[in-house]
């Protein structure tokens, strides 16, 4: 594995000497205090519950990092401590363990949650306590009113980024009348306002909107009113397992409408639990879902084939777009410690003026005081379902 981690840290730049810090404290002048043991980072992912698929990805790529981190010497020299916790896709256990973060553990950071909902949660906490947060969820409402997000970043690309990028698809196969399925939850509704607000731009006509509880077991009668509303294609905006069980009711009822996902269902396990009605599935994603399909002129390819393979040799499963996102928060932290920036305010500030044309594991970041997400929709592939395996479309 030694191998891998020699060529795994691709985000250049000469590297700084740390100035002394305190977990959370003042930045130290030279020479005045000895530097920390330790950097205390926490993360809160989804481990188990409903968000699980998109959590343990995370969680794992969390791992790896710290082993190869620290096994490369740390952070010049300090090594960096990950407090992992489970939020168990609840928004109640995500304010617990973001509370005790902060005030117990007195970290430095917090990564995640998974859920657009936990993050949701967490965030009011981040901005009472000025604490640097990095989301691993889709909502724009995260890092929106950026005003109301000083403390606050994200890495997924946001749902307006792939509802631009879906719409891109359907002008390009001239479909115009789409019906919105979507999840009741807030990733699902934050998705259905973003695909409503850039309907007129692309000249695409919602003729339906319907939706689903996270768990409702059958989706039929939603998919038969929209079928009568004259769609040419229904948009499911949320994460499994419901998405999968859409895609079975389709197949059951017959009826010849397209199914175009949302990035959240990005991961084999989609293609599991709908089976043979995962076929034809078109959905945006990340190019972590398929890196050896990715161009090699790609600015991405090489960075997400050092983590792609580094993954599969610790885990022995892929990482999917979600270990990417896992990859990106924990990476923007350790860019930002580097160079300098050891504080909780230091660490904010720096990723907001400081990474420029970062090539992370999701797209190119350009943060700004005007955007906490950093991405555009140019960050997203579409990708299509082609015996059992999701494929790089060419549109």
């Amino acid at each position: 594995m030694m191998h891998i981690l020699k060529r795994f840290f691709l985000f250049g730049g000469l590297i700084l000497i740390l100035a002394a810090c305190g977990n959370g404290g003042e930045q130290a002048q030279a020479g005045e205090q000895e530097a920390p043991a330790v950097y205390k980072i926490g993360a809160i992912y989804s481990k188990t519950g409903p968000n699980s698929p998109l959590g343990e990805p995370e969680w794992n790529a969390t791992v790896l990092l710290e082993e190869m981190i620290n096994a490369e010497g740390g952070i010049n020299g300090v090594p960096i401590k990950v407090i992992l916790a489970d939020d168990e896709s609840t928004q109640e256990k995500a304010t617990q363990e973001m509370n005790r973060l902060i005030h117990d553990e007195g970290v430095l950071a917090v990564l995640g949650s998974s859920g657009s909902g936990e993050s949701l949660a967490m965030k009011g906490i981040a901005m009472q306590n000025e604490v640097p947060m990095i989301s691993a969820a889709a909502s724009v409402r995260i890092v929106e009113p950026v005003e109301e997000s000083y403390w606050v970043f994200k890495t997924p690309q946001s749902d307006r980024h792939a509802a631009e990028r879906i719409y891109v698809y359907l002008n390009d196969t001239g479909i115009s009348k789409v019906g919105i399925l979507h999840d009741s939850n807030a990733f699902g509704e934050s998705g259905r306002e973003q695909l409503e607000l850039f309907a007129p731009e692309y000249g695409i006509e919602i003729v339906a909107i319907e939706q689903y509880n996270t768990n409702d077991p059958d989706m039929k009668s939603q998919l038969t009113r929209i079928n009568s509303a004259g769609a040419e294609a229904v948009i499911v905006w949320g994460t499994n397992p419901a998405p999968a069980v859409i895609a079975r009711n389709m197949k059951e009822l017959g009826l010849d409408l397209k199914y175009i996902g949302s990035h959240g269902i990005a991961n084999q396990r989609f293609i599991e639990l709908a089976q043979d009605a995962a076929e034809g599935v078109v959905i945006p994603t990340g190019r972590m879902l398929f890196p050896e399909q990715i161009p090699d002129d790609d600015p991405q390819k090489e960075v997400l084939m050092n983590f792609y393979n580094a993954y599969v040799e610790r885990f022995g499963s892929e990482p999917t777009n979600f270990g990417a996102y896992g990859h990106d928060n924990f990476m923007l932290i350790v860019e930002a410690l580097r160079n300098g920036a050891t504080t909780r305010a230091d660490i904010r500030d720096y990723l907001e003026h400081n990474n420029h044309d970062w090539v992370g594991a999701t797209g190119i970041f350009n943060f700004s005081p005007e955007d906490h997400n950093g991405l555009t929709p140019d960050s997203l592939v579409m990708a299509v379902v082609e015996n059992g395996e999701w494929r790089l479309l060419d549109h």
